[in-house]
């Protein structure tokens, strides 16, 4: 059995870029900072379409009806020897009807939705990273967290591959790798992404210690709502142990 084993990212310390054009993208701070929760989106959430969306290897028809028949067994395993083989003779009937084309879109459309529920927090190795400032904190105008990389949380962040995978080939479930959720494409690899992934059912909010948030990184066009909306006395500054710091970069 193939056993994917993911690399565990390295680094000091982990970033997410956010932006503040509106109201909303503002209070999404307000839950990290005052009850120390971190919102982890759904994959169908996610910029790219192709993200943790496996790609299938193509099957002939022969394969096509072997898969759908053992599928077909799977869930009926008490199904007489007649029942399965008129089964089969239906299946073939409808691939026929079909095609083998349509086939492979519906199997890849039921895989991708049940993807769509796993949950992947992005973030990057760097906090002067300008493409992210430009593409997520909306032209240097929003922010950067910075997370230390300590505690059961992010010590399970695991490193993003720029490159190919090996399409999964659905009549071979002994070979079957998760490589895919780490995977994507060379075209975004300028993110230097590091990713926390949970599975189904997860909750998408994680609790997280106040010390592992250490800086709020304003860019250099940040707007002055994030102080006008938390505030900066003595009594909130106790609580937390982050800081602000302006972006120097030009």
């Amino acid at each position: 059995m193939t056993v994917f084993t993911p690399t565990k990212a390295s680094g000091s310390h982990f970033y997410r870029y956010q932006s503040i054009l509106t109201a909303e993208h503002l209070d999404r701070l307000k839950p990290i900072i005052l009850e120390h929760l971190l919102y982890l989106p759904s994959v169908a959430q996610l910029n790219d379409p192709t993200d943790c969306r496996p790609k299938v290897r193509p099957m002939f028809e022969k394969e096509m009806v072997t898969f759908l028949r053992n599928d077909y067994m799977r869930r009926n395993p008490a199904l007489a020897l007649d029942l399965l083989e008129k089964a089969e003779a239906n299946i073939r009937m409808m691939i026929c009807l079909h095609g083998l084309d349509w086939f492979m879109r519906e199997l890849s459309s039921i895989l991708n939705r049940q993807m769509e529920t796993f949950r992947v927090f992005s973030l990057s190795k760097r906090f002067n990273n300008l493409s992210l400032w430009a593409k997520y904190a909306a032209g240097h105008t929003g922010y950067c967290l910075e997370f230390v990389n300590e505690g059961p949380l992010f010590q399970n962040t695991i490193e993003v591959i720029y490159g190919e995978y090996a399409p999964l080939d659905l009549n071979d479930s002994e070979n079957i790798s998760a490589s895919f959720l780490v995977h994507k494409r060379p075209e975004w690899s300028n993110e230097e992404e590091v990713r926390l992934i949970r599975v189904p059912g997860s909750n998408p909010e994680v609790r997280i210690e106040p010390q592992w948030l250490t800086r709020i990184i304003l860019g250099k066009t940040w707007r002055p709502a994030i102080r006008s909306k938390f505030g900066s006395g003595p009594s909130y500054a106790n609580r937390n142990s982050w800081s602000f710091m302006r972006t120097l970069m030009n």
